[in-house]
Protein backbone atom coordinates (compact mmCIF):
# COMPACT_ATOMS: atom_id res chain seq x y z
CA UNK A 1 0.00 0.00 0.00
CA UNK A 2 1.54 3.50 -0.95
CA UNK A 3 2.34 5.28 2.07
CA UNK A 4 -0.21 8.49 1.21
CA UNK A 5 -2.74 6.15 0.90
CA UNK A 6 -2.52 4.82 4.45
CA UNK A 7 -1.43 8.25 5.45
CA UNK A 8 -4.83 9.27 4.37
CA UNK A 9 -6.56 6.22 5.60
CA UNK A 10 -5.26 7.45 9.03
CA UNK A 11 -5.80 11.20 8.40
CA UNK A 12 -9.75 11.03 7.35
CA UNK A 13 -10.40 8.75 10.47
CA UNK A 14 -8.80 10.80 12.79
CA UNK A 15 -10.78 14.03 12.03
CA UNK A 16 -14.05 11.94 11.74
CA UNK A 17 -13.80 10.89 15.14
CA UNK A 18 -12.69 14.64 16.07
CA UNK A 19 -15.35 15.42 14.03
CA UNK A 20 -18.26 13.59 16.27
CA UNK A 21 -16.27 13.92 19.68
CA UNK A 22 -16.07 17.71 19.17
CA UNK A 23 -17.86 19.41 16.60
CA UNK A 24 -20.63 16.83 17.00
CA UNK A 25 -21.57 15.75 20.46
CA UNK A 26 -20.10 18.04 22.65
CA UNK A 27 -20.36 21.34 20.42
CA UNK A 28 -23.85 20.99 18.64
CA UNK A 29 -25.34 19.05 21.09
CA UNK A 30 -23.77 19.62 24.54
CA UNK A 31 -23.86 15.78 25.34
CA UNK A 32 -20.70 16.23 27.85
CA UNK A 33 -18.29 19.14 29.11
CA UNK A 34 -14.62 19.44 27.92
CA UNK A 35 -11.68 20.21 29.35
CA UNK A 36 -10.12 23.59 28.00
CA UNK A 37 -6.79 22.37 27.46
CA UNK A 38 -8.09 19.64 25.06
CA UNK A 39 -10.94 21.77 23.39
CA UNK A 40 -7.93 24.24 22.17
CA UNK A 41 -6.14 21.39 20.61
CA UNK A 42 -9.36 19.84 18.82
CA UNK A 43 -10.41 23.18 18.20
CA UNK A 44 -7.00 24.02 16.70
CA UNK A 45 -7.13 21.02 14.44
CA UNK A 46 -10.61 20.85 13.36
CA UNK A 47 -9.66 24.59 11.51
CA UNK A 48 -6.72 23.12 10.43
CA UNK A 49 -7.38 20.11 8.97
CA UNK A 50 -11.07 20.52 8.10
CA UNK A 51 -11.05 24.40 7.84
CA UNK A 52 -13.69 25.50 9.16
CA UNK A 53 -14.99 27.00 12.51
CA UNK A 54 -16.27 24.05 14.82
CA UNK A 55 -19.28 26.21 15.90
CA UNK A 56 -20.28 27.03 12.36
CA UNK A 57 -20.14 23.36 11.83
CA UNK A 58 -22.30 22.82 14.93
CA UNK A 59 -24.43 25.62 13.60
CA UNK A 60 -25.42 24.57 10.58
CA UNK A 61 -25.78 20.30 12.11
CA UNK A 62 -28.28 22.14 14.55
CA UNK A 63 -30.33 23.00 11.17
CA UNK A 64 -30.42 19.81 10.20
CA UNK A 65 -31.61 18.63 13.52
CA UNK A 66 -34.73 21.71 14.03
CA UNK A 67 -35.93 21.07 10.17
CA UNK A 68 -34.99 17.60 9.57
CA UNK A 69 -36.33 16.25 6.24
CA UNK A 70 -37.97 19.60 5.59
CA UNK A 71 -37.21 22.03 2.51
CA UNK A 72 -34.98 24.17 5.42
CA UNK A 73 -32.94 20.96 5.84
CA UNK A 74 -29.52 21.56 4.91
CA UNK A 75 -28.73 18.28 3.53
CA UNK A 76 -31.73 15.66 3.58
CA UNK A 77 -31.88 13.19 1.02
CA UNK A 78 -35.48 12.72 0.98
CA UNK A 79 -36.27 16.40 -0.62
CA UNK A 80 -32.77 15.56 -3.05
CA UNK A 81 -31.46 12.70 -4.92
CA UNK A 82 -29.38 10.71 -2.78
CA UNK A 83 -26.57 11.02 -4.80
CA UNK A 84 -26.47 14.65 -4.18
CA UNK A 85 -26.18 14.41 -0.65
CA UNK A 86 -23.67 11.49 -0.94
CA UNK A 87 -21.28 13.16 -3.09
CA UNK A 88 -22.11 16.59 -2.35
CA UNK A 89 -21.56 17.43 1.61
CA UNK A 90 -19.13 19.98 1.08
CA UNK A 91 -20.64 21.84 -0.92
CA UNK A 92 -24.26 21.82 0.44
CA UNK A 93 -22.80 22.74 3.81
CA UNK A 94 -21.24 25.67 2.34
CA UNK A 95 -24.73 26.68 1.07
CA UNK A 96 -26.08 26.72 4.35
CA UNK A 97 -23.25 28.65 6.14
CA UNK A 98 -24.71 31.77 5.44
CA UNK A 99 -27.79 30.19 7.71
CA UNK A 100 -25.84 30.80 11.16
CA UNK A 101 -23.53 32.87 12.78
CA UNK A 102 -20.54 33.90 10.56
CA UNK A 103 -17.48 31.25 10.41
CA UNK A 104 -14.84 33.15 12.53
CA UNK A 105 -11.51 34.79 10.04
CA UNK A 106 -8.84 32.10 9.71
CA UNK A 107 -6.33 34.50 10.07
CA UNK A 108 -2.76 34.03 10.29
CA UNK A 109 -1.92 31.39 12.98
CA UNK A 110 -4.28 28.97 11.17
CA UNK A 111 -2.81 29.59 7.59
CA UNK A 112 0.65 29.53 8.68
CA UNK A 113 0.21 26.39 10.97
CA UNK A 114 -1.42 24.68 7.30
CA UNK A 115 1.39 25.17 5.87
CA UNK A 116 3.54 24.12 8.33
CA UNK A 117 1.87 21.11 8.09
CA UNK A 118 1.81 20.32 4.65
CA UNK A 119 5.26 21.31 4.03
CA UNK A 120 6.18 18.81 7.09
CA UNK A 121 4.31 16.02 5.16
CA UNK A 122 6.15 17.06 1.65
CA UNK A 123 9.20 17.29 3.66
CA UNK A 124 8.99 13.56 4.65
CA UNK A 125 7.02 11.59 1.97
CA UNK A 126 6.97 14.15 -1.21
CA UNK A 127 4.62 15.61 -3.14
CA UNK A 128 3.09 12.80 -4.83
CA UNK A 129 2.28 10.67 -1.93
CA UNK A 130 1.27 13.99 -0.31
CA UNK A 131 -1.42 14.44 -2.86
CA UNK A 132 -2.51 10.54 -2.73
CA UNK A 133 -3.07 11.38 0.87
CA UNK A 134 -4.86 14.52 0.37
CA UNK A 135 -7.21 12.68 -2.34
CA UNK A 136 -7.73 9.73 0.10
CA UNK A 137 -8.82 11.92 2.77
CA UNK A 138 -11.30 13.85 1.00
CA UNK A 139 -12.98 10.54 -0.21
CA UNK A 140 -12.85 9.29 3.38
CA UNK A 141 -13.52 12.09 5.30
CA UNK A 142 -16.54 13.22 2.96
CA UNK A 143 -17.64 9.65 2.13
CA UNK A 144 -18.61 9.35 6.25
CA UNK A 145 -20.31 12.58 6.10
CA UNK A 146 -22.27 11.44 3.04
CA UNK A 147 -23.18 7.88 3.71
CA UNK A 148 -24.43 9.21 7.36
CA UNK A 149 -26.86 11.92 5.91
CA UNK A 150 -27.86 9.46 3.46
CA UNK A 151 -28.76 5.93 4.71
CA UNK A 152 -29.55 7.66 7.84
CA UNK A 153 -31.97 9.14 6.40
CA UNK A 154 -33.53 6.50 3.78
CA UNK A 155 -33.19 2.82 5.06
CA UNK A 156 -33.28 0.85 8.29
CA UNK A 157 -36.06 0.48 12.09
CA UNK A 158 -37.71 3.89 13.03
CA UNK A 159 -38.18 2.76 17.30
CA UNK A 160 -38.84 6.33 17.36
CA UNK A 161 -41.51 6.63 14.40
CA UNK A 162 -42.10 10.32 15.18
CA UNK A 163 -38.91 11.80 14.71
CA UNK A 164 -36.28 12.16 11.36
CA UNK A 165 -33.96 9.19 10.74
CA UNK A 166 -33.69 5.26 10.46
CA UNK A 167 -31.61 2.90 12.74
CA UNK A 168 -28.91 0.24 10.72
CA UNK A 169 -27.07 -1.51 14.15
CA UNK A 170 -24.17 -2.74 12.31
CA UNK A 171 -23.72 1.08 10.39
CA UNK A 172 -22.79 2.39 13.66
CA UNK A 173 -19.25 0.74 13.96
CA UNK A 174 -17.81 1.77 10.58
CA UNK A 175 -20.26 5.34 10.92
CA UNK A 176 -19.08 6.48 14.25
CA UNK A 177 -22.45 5.31 15.94
CA UNK A 178 -24.55 6.86 13.04
CA UNK A 179 -25.92 3.59 12.40
CA UNK A 180 -28.43 4.62 15.59
CA UNK A 181 -29.83 7.57 13.22
CA UNK A 182 -33.04 7.45 14.34
CA UNK A 183 -32.93 7.02 18.02
CA UNK A 184 -29.88 9.79 18.16
CA UNK A 185 -32.67 12.50 16.63
CA UNK A 186 -35.00 11.35 19.38
CA UNK A 187 -32.16 12.00 21.82
CA UNK A 188 -29.80 14.47 20.42
CA UNK A 189 -28.17 15.27 23.12
CA UNK A 190 -27.15 11.44 24.50
CA UNK A 191 -23.36 10.80 24.52
CA UNK A 192 -23.95 7.21 23.54
CA UNK A 193 -26.11 6.30 20.16
CA UNK A 194 -26.51 2.81 20.66
CA UNK A 195 -25.51 -0.46 21.69
CA UNK A 196 -22.20 -0.85 19.01
CA UNK A 197 -21.62 3.02 19.50
CA UNK A 198 -17.59 2.68 19.03
CA UNK A 199 -17.41 6.12 20.32
CA UNK A 200 -18.96 5.25 23.60
CA UNK A 201 -15.83 3.50 24.90
CA UNK A 202 -13.07 6.85 24.08
CA UNK A 203 -15.82 8.99 25.71
CA UNK A 204 -15.65 6.72 28.52
CA UNK A 205 -11.87 6.55 28.50
CA UNK A 206 -11.37 10.52 28.37
CA UNK A 207 -14.03 10.94 31.45
CA UNK A 208 -11.58 8.43 32.96
CA UNK A 209 -8.46 10.82 33.21
CA UNK A 210 -10.27 14.02 33.52
CA UNK A 211 -10.86 15.42 29.81
CA UNK A 212 -14.34 14.81 29.70
CA UNK A 213 -16.86 15.36 31.95
CA UNK A 214 -20.15 12.90 30.95
CA UNK A 215 -23.84 13.58 32.50
CA UNK A 216 -24.46 11.22 35.30
CA UNK A 217 -28.06 10.36 33.16
CA UNK A 218 -26.35 9.72 29.45
CA UNK A 219 -29.63 8.69 28.21
CA UNK A 220 -31.05 11.88 28.86
CA UNK A 221 -32.72 14.29 25.82
CA UNK A 222 -31.28 17.51 25.47
CA UNK A 223 -32.30 19.27 22.23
Amino acid sequence: MPIGVALGIISALVTAVVTEVYAHRCLAHRAFRIHPGLAAVLHTYFRVVVGTDPETWAGVHRLHHRYADTPLDPHSPALRRPITVLAGSAVLFAKAKGRVPRDRPKGWPILALRVAVVAFYVFLFGPAQVLIMFGVHLVGYLGIQGVVNTVGHLYGAKPYPDVAGYDVGWLAIPLLGHGYHNTHHAYPGAPRTGTLDPIWPLLRLTAAVGLIELDRTPTAARR
